[in-house]
């Protein structure tokens, strides 16, 4: 049986509305750098929301240098609640595939600070949603398209044979899924965890997002992307004071054309937020990240997280590029760390 998740995913940080009209956009500030820059706030139940990132291991079990960027967002529906979705029941054991019941070992053995990251699995028992996009839809999930297209693809695929893909036209923002309610929500612990596999086929430079967390009415918002083809975390609650940002140390670039594993825990019960690539830890945020637009306040978080969604919603336009993401074998918890599979 397959379960579902939702997921939403978005260069310069840019304000964003709380309609369904394009954010005005303003350059961030670079690291180490002073400008009045526009971290990408999210749109509440609309169009755009921020995001960011950290931490990684390669599947070899090599650490991988952390990264980010500063940068907006943009926001997303709200979504149809998430009921028996596309999932996988096995696990993946290491470089030999998936397979049926107990996950096998992981290729590489790559682990964090929160848990082994290589579980084999692409549906962990512990995982309330799950998608693999094999059936050729995502069932529980809600689509919000802002200029591009989600399809379910067969060009490119981690595990199987389709995976979702966003196409997104040059001067558009993109798409994402987005999942609420049972099994996965109400949070237990006030805190989730989850994880998407990803394939950039042209990383977009301004603030791109991949990843959102958000309450009921669609803020806060906790998110994780990219900006100047670096990971960065991004928290989002509708001002200048309450739009920051946060990277690895150093930046970790965003590989093109090339599998990577996303993990991340959004915990609003301690304003935290953690980000895994490929099984390491490139960055945690416990209350302040590195800054934000005005001042560096606590990233504080909704009373408790209310849907999560994955997909790629850019928040600064590219008027000459256009871009492609697939989504593979997505997984979210609401009791402990998922892994890579």
């Amino acid at each position: 049986m397959k379960r579902t998740i939702a997921i939403y995913l978005a260069s310069s940080l840019c304000a964003c509305s709380s309609n369904d009209a394009e954010p005005p956009s303003v350059s961030l500030p670079s690291a180490g750098a002073n400008a009045s820059a526009g971290m990408g706030g999210a749109a509440q139940g609309g169009a755009l929301f921020g995001g960011a990132g950290a931490g990684a291991v390669n599947p070899g079990g090599t650490n991988a240098s952390g990264a980010a960027a500063t940068g907006g967002a943009a926001g997303s529906d709200a979504g149809a609640p998430s009921g028996a979705g596309a999932s996988v029941q096995g696990g993946a054991a290491g470089s030999a595939g998936s397979a049926t019941g107990a996950g096998g070992s992981a290729g590489g053995g790559v682990s964090g600070a929160a848990g082994a990251a290589g579980s084999g699995n692409l549906c962990p028992p512990h995982a309330q949603v799950c998608l693999d996009f094999e059936s050729g839809d995502y069932p529980g999930w809600n689509k919000k398209e802002s200029g591009g297209t989600i399809t379910v693809d067969g060009a490119h695929a981690r595990h199987g044979q389709r995976s979702l893909l966003i196409t997104t036209p040059a001067n558009q923002r993109g798409g994402m899924i987005e999942n609420h309610g049972a099994p996965l929500f109400p949070l237990p612990s006030k805190k989730m965890w989850g994880r998407v596999m990803v394939y950039f086929e042209g990383v977009p430079d301004g603030h791109t997002d991949l990843i959102r967390g958000s309450a009921a009415n669609g803020g806060p918002n906790y998110n994780v992307g990219e900006q100047h083809d670096s990971i960065m975390l991004n928290y989002y609650a509708g001002s200048r004071a309450t739009d920051c940002w946060a990277r690895p140390k150093p930046e970790k670039k965003v590989p093109d054309q090339t599998w990577m594993c996303w993990e991340w825990s959004f915990d609003s019960a301690n304003n935290a937020v953690e980000y895994w690539l490929d099984g390491a830890l490139l960055r945690s945020v416990n209350g302040t990240g590195d800054g934000c637009l005005e001042g560096n306040g606590v990233w504080k978080a909704p009373a408790s997280f209310e849907s999560v969604s994955v997909g790629e919603q850019i928040a600064e336009l590219s008027p000459n590029t256009a871009f492609k993401l697939w989504v593979d074998d997505v997984a979210v918890s609401n009791t402990e760390r998922v892994g890579c599979p």
